[in-house]
């Protein structure tokens, strides 16, 4: 591989690869091999690392299970967010009840602490 610049995320990309690399020992490894611990397709990897595209946040959320959290600040994107990720493991377990009432809860504190997005002030008049 040419010796070239690289974004921050194709260089982390890079990186990550060497070390995965050197984890595998006696085996000389290739970045097909790597795209497929990480579980992505080759072409997409291929773009990654030579700067053709990024990930969108669906491959970067499989990153980061590979690679760790900071995929989502090199990539200036907002990781899922820890409540809801939990919410959404305790969702199933939940009875229909349970359900309703804090979507319930849910909706009326979203309601009652909504901003609106186009808030007038009044205008004072001058005395």
């Amino acid at each position: 591989m040419l010796d070239m610049p690289r974004s921050p995320f194709s260089q982390f990309l890079f990186d990550a690869f060497i070390e995965w690399e050197k984890s595998q020992p006696g085996q000389r490894s290739n970045f097909t091999k790597f795209a497929d611990y990480l579980g992505v397709k080759q072409q997409a990897f291929s773009s990654w690392i030579n700067d053709r595209t990024i990930p969108n946040l669906e491959s970067a959320e499989l990153l980061a299970s590979k690679l760790g959290k900071g995929i989502y600040n090199i990539l200036s994107l907002n990781g899922p967010d820890p409540d809801l990720q939990a919410l959404s493991r305790l969702w199933p377990h939940l009875s229909e009840e349970a359900r309703r009432t804090l979507l319930a809860q849910g909706e009326k504190y979203a309601a009652e602490n909504e901003q609106p997005s186009n808030q007038t002030r009044p205008v004072e008049k001058a005395a």
